[in-house]
This record gives C-alpha cells, sequence and structure tokens, in this order.
C-alpha cells in the first residue's frame, strides 16, 4: 500500500476565520502498509519512499511558504490531525498567528478583561459537520461524471476533549503570567534600577517556559513519537498486498516451494484410467463436463472421466466457445460455432441447437451465459433462446447470474436486475477509502463485482498506487481488496479458471466463491495462467510448474481441465493422446 500526500484547495471559510487562519493549506495523508509515498502539492506530483520523506517535504514546504500546513493523516480506516507551523514544527493543534506589525503594540499595555480570549483560535472549534467544496468528495447523487463512492465524506477529525483541556490550560496559564505582568508594571516605572525591575522582565521573557508548557511540550514529544515511530520503520507483513474479508484482515500466502513433479499432475495418479487416440493434427478443448475434440470438420464430445464418446456431428466452423453452466438450473456444457450454438445437458447424449447472430457476443462472466446482440439480451433455457429486461439507459450489463442481471452505469451505481420479474434493485458500492473512486470496472459474475480504484487522475496506465476490490454483488460490501499499482492489473483481465475455483488477474490468485486473495506471485516471479480447478499452470523464466495450495511442481504436463468432483485430470500428452489421471 501507499502513503499519498494531497495538498487541496484553500477552505473557504468565514471572513473572521480567514484573518486567524491565512487560508491555511490542508495535506491529506493516507498510510499505507508499504510504507511508499506520493505527494502532491498544487497538482505537482513527488514520490517519497516513506511517510518520513513524505513529512519532510512537507515541512520544507511549510518553512519556505512562510504559512502553516494542516494534515490529515488517514491510516486504516482513522483519521488524525496535526499541523505544522511556517518554521517546520510539528505540532497537535494549529499554533497561533502573530500578529502582524501594524496591530502589535509598540508597548506592553495591561490586558483588557477583551484581550483575555485569545483571537489566534476559537475555544471550541466548530464540526465541520458540512464539507467545503474544494476538498470534499461530493455525494453520489450530485456528481453525474463521477463514480460511486459507497461512503460519505468523513471531513477532518474533530479535536478531542484532550485538546480542549490542553487549550484551557493553556490559557490559564497565559492569564496568570499577564497578571503578574500587569501588578509589576508600577514598580518598574517607580523604580527601573532596583532588583524587581530586572526581574520581571526576565520572568515576562520567559513565561513561555511555564509547567503547563513543559507538560504539554512532553505530551507533544510522545505523541509524535507513538504515531510516528511504527510507521517510519514499518512492520514485518507491510509489504504485502492485504485481502481484507468482511470483518478481519488476511494476507494473502506469501511461502511458496518448488518441487520436483512425483506425477505428471499434483494430487492425482501416476497412470491413466483411460486414454484417447486424437489425430495429432487435431485440437483439444476441456472443461469439467467434455473433452471436445475437433479434427477438421468432425467434433467429438468425449466423457471426462470414462473417456467414451458422449456425441459425434460435421461442424462448418471451429468452436470459438465452450463453458460449463448453468441452464434452467440444469448442469451442462456449451459450445459455440458460428451462428450455432448447442448445449449438451448431463446424462444426455443429444445437445440442444441454438440459432444465433453472427455478431452477437456471448458472456460467461456470470454463472448463466448472456448474449449481447446491439441492445438486445437473451439467454438459453431448454426451450430456445429467451429474451430477458434490458437495464436502464446508460447501464452496461455485465453478468447473468441466475436470473440476476448485473449491470453498472460508469460514473454511476450498480443494479440487479430480476430478468422473470423486471424489478430492478439499487446497490452502493462500498468504498475502501473516502478519497477513491472506481476508474475501471474489471467484471462481474458469481456473486462478485470487481472493480480498481485510485485517486482523482488515476487511469489504466498511469502509474498511481491503486486498489483492486472485490464487493459482493448481492449488498455492496468489500469481500478483499488489493494495495497495487496500474503496471500490475490496470489493463489485466479477471479470469476465471475452469471449474470457477479460482481467478487469476495480474500476479495475483483469488477464489471465486469467497472472492479473497490467497496469492501475491510478484516476489516469486511466478506467471500464472488460467487455473484448472485447484491447480494453477505457471511458469518462472523457462521452466513450467503446476501450481497447488502453497507448492509450485515442476511439470510439462499440458493439464486441460480437472472435472467438477475432482476425480480425474485431463491432459493432453504428445500431439495424438488424451488421458484421465484419477485422483490419488
Amino acid at each position: 500500500m501507499l502513503v499519498s500526500v494531497v495538498v487541496a484547495a484553500r477552505l473557504p471559510v468565514s471572513e473572521s476565520r480567514t484573518e486567524v487562519t491565512r487560508s491555511m493549506p490542508i495535506a491529506q495523508v493516507h498510510v499505507s502498509a508499504d510504507r511508499s509515498a506520493e505527494a502532491t502539492v498544487d497538482g505537482a506530483t513527488s514520490h517519497h519512499p516513506d511517510l518520513g520523506a513524505a513529512m519532510t517535504r512537507l515541512t520544507a514546504l511549510a518553512r519556505e511558504g512562510g504559512q502553516p500546513v494542516t494534515l490529515e493523516i488517514h491510516d486504516a480506516g482513522t483519521v488524525r490531525t496535526l499541523h505544522i507551523d511556517p518554521s517546520g514544527r510539528v505540532s497537535m493543534q494549529a499554533a497561533p498567528l502573530a500578529p502582524s506589525q501594524q496591530s502589535a503594540p509598540s508597548q506592553p499595555a495591561v490586558p483588557s478583561q477583551q484581550s483575555e480570549i485569545p483571537t489566534a483560535a476559537p475555544e471550541e472549534p466548530p464540526a465541520p459537520e458540512e464539507p467545503a467544496s474544494s476538498d470534499a468528495t461530493p455525494p453520489r447523487a450530485s456528481t453525474p461524471d463521477g463514480y460511486p463512492i459507497g461512503t460519505p465524506y468523513s471531513g477532518p477529525a474533530a479535536p478531542g476533549a484532550n485538546a480542549r483541556t490542553r487549550r484551557r490550560a493553556q490559557r490559564q496559564a497565559d492569564r496568570r503570567t499577564a497578571a503578574q505582568s500587569a501588578r509589576s508594571a508600577p514598580t518598574r516605572s517607580k523604580a527601573p534600577d532596583s532588583g524587581a525591575a530586572r526581574h520581571h522582565p526576565r520572568r515576562s521573557r520567559v513565561r513561555g517556559l511555564t509547567a503547563p508548557t513543559i507538560v504539554l511540550a512532553v505530551m507533544l514529544v510522545v505523541a509524535l513519537g507513538a504515531y510516528f515511530l511504527p510507521r517510519i520503520i514499518g512492520s514485518p507483513d507491510g509489504l504485502t498486498p492485504q485481502s481484507i474479508p468482511a470483518g478481519s484482515t488476511n494476507t494473502s500466502e506469501d511461502s511458496l516451494a518448488l518441487e520436483d513433479g512425483r506425477t505428471p499432475v499434483p494430487g492425482f495418479a501416476a497412470q491413466p484410467t483411460w486414454e484417447s487416440e486424437v489425430p495429432a493434427t487435431a485440437s483439444v478443448t476441456a472443461t469439467g463436463r467434455g473433452v471436445l475434440v475437433v479434427d477438421g470438420n468432425a467434433l467429438a464430445v468425449l466423457d471426462p472421466e470414462t473417456g467414451e464418446s458422449r456425441y459425434t456431428e460435421d461442424i462448418d466452423a471451429p468452436i470459438s466457445f465452450a463453458v460449463d453452466t448453468v441452464i434452467d438450473g440444469e448442469r451442462a456444457l456449451v459450445w459455440r460455432t458460428g451462428d450455432r450454438a448447442q448445449a449438451l445437458f448431463d446424462g444426455e447424449t443429444a445437445p440442444i441447437e441454438y440459432t444465433i447472430p453472427d455478431d452477437a457476443r456471448i458472456s460467461s462472466a456470470g454463472t448463466s451465459v448472456l448474449i449481447k446482440e446491439g441492445n438486445s439480451l437473451s439467454t438459453f433455457t431448454r426451450d430456445g433462446l429467451t429474451a430477458i429486461p434490458t437495464p436502464d439507459p446508460g447501464y452496461t450489463p455485465m453478468a447473468l447470474d441466475g436470473t440476476a442481471l448485473i449491470s453498472a452505469e460508469f460514473s454511476g451505481t450498480v443494479t440487479t436486475t430480476d430478468v422473470d420479474t423486471a424489478e430492478s434493485s439499487e446497490i452502493l458500492l462500498e468504498s475502501p477509502s473516502d478519497d477513491l473512486q472506481i476508474f475501471r470496472w474489471v467484471t462481474a459474475g458469481h456473486g462478485k463485482i470487481v472493480s480498481l480504484w485510485g485517486e482523482p487522475g488515476a487511469s489504466a496506465t498511469s502509474g498511481h498506487r491503486i486498489q483492486l476490490v472485490v464487493h459482493s454483488a448481492a449488498d455492496g460490501r468489500i469481500f478483499s481488496t488489493v494495495s497495487t499499482t496500474t503496471d500490475a492489473v490496470g489493463e489485466a483481465n479477471w479470469v476465471r479458471g475452469q471449474g470457477y475455483r479460482l481467478a487469476v488477474i495480474g500476479p495475483y490468485l483469488f477464489t471465486v466463491d469467497g472472492g479473497l486473495l490467497v496469492r501475491n506471485a510478484t516476489a516469486h516471479h511466478l506467471r500464472m495462467a488460467e487455473p484448472r480447478g485447484e491447480i494453477v499452470p505457471s511458469s518462472i523464466d523457462d521452466t513450467r510448474y503446476l501450481l497447488h495450495g502453497n507448492t509450485a511442481w515442476r511439470s510439462d504436463a499440458n493439464l486441460l481441465a480437472v472435472t467438477d468432483s475432482g476425480s480425474h485430470a485431463i491432459v493432453r500428452t504428445g500431439q495424438d493422446r488424451v488421458v484421465g489421471y484419477p485422483a490419488q
């Protein structure tokens, strides 16, 4: 994760407050696990290795600009407020501004009752119920060009009771010092050469070192040390992306053992229970429900558990789509050739045939197949293609989970539509952070919505630190988040594995059912391909592996599929055989 520092536009405040704060700049500091920092000041962005470097930069800016800076430090959902005065000193509250030369009295005067009230800051600063327009995230309803945010703007942290107590103690100390100075004034005028006259000015010069001030200084040092020290040093697990399921935090598995494979496929026997000869020129596609062998115009569908033929026919176009899906609540193998699609249900020997337009697109992102032709939507049923309701204008259909159509407005919210009743409901996605917004919708389906979130200005190729977020398609809550970069996943696809057990996007491996991050392959330079069941074909440099759990097994096996039950692994050996290895 990242530390980003953003100095926002000056807050619009009332005239009286403007005189006090001189339009104090606001710096927002977002603390992340990898201790890196991105500082944006008046539109200029700079990168820093840690929070300490970013703070050094801000204190230097405060000294160079000659004005204080207020820091809002966001860390793991909490917000802390610090202040940097024009000299570069950091404090827990804003320091009073020195009066101008025109308003400063030329000689010390006896303070009046009115002057006893400090004018540097109000005694009880009002809590910012309404955030300033310059640095607030507008509510979703008023941002037609924005993105779904999900949580309201949190605003600056209101000062706590301890801060108010310290201010009261300081004011009382100042009043006592002022009273002592007033009582000593006649003595100084009557006896300028006396010891009393010499003593009182000295006491006036050091009144900043009263007991309350010393106590405040000690408390400030302790507070700053407790806050910054662990963040500057970091933590052992701070370098890995985080998977955050609801209610808990869980880091991805980093351990990885590299072993020589004992069998062609880990977890399966060394000898196959069936094998089938195929032409060397044939193309072979496998799912958990069937093995499709195409040789010229001949198509054969084999049973993945026995190797026996389930169906054969002549085709006039290559297979462009094959997937396991659910039709009317029944499992089926669906494939497409040209303008035809066929569905072979479990236990049957003849498929149902559908005619689809050449320009129609078929999506298997959800648990059911979604067919898009222009603005029309349909899906497979036992009775043929069935039209389903289209979402409202401006919404893009993303996936069909059973009877629930998931759609999203690029600059708006997510809706689910019951295709049987045409009733729609809105889903408000939970935001991973108040200052982030969606800049790319990755995919939806299987009860999940995957998207990329970043600061304003982030794009798929901007090089920003971003959040990869997996949401629930049912209620919008976050299943997991990963702090990463656009270089890693900015343009990557969410690849659901065969069998819908695992999914890969860039260097990250997720579970499909839970939406949780289970592996970050970056540290081991592991390149992962489409998963097969719970096994992931991978490579490191030019060496091929089959990743299973925390072990990558060296294997040159061309793994095509694993059956849904996990009973067999389908492998093409050489060019002329397809075999099925049983589970051990």
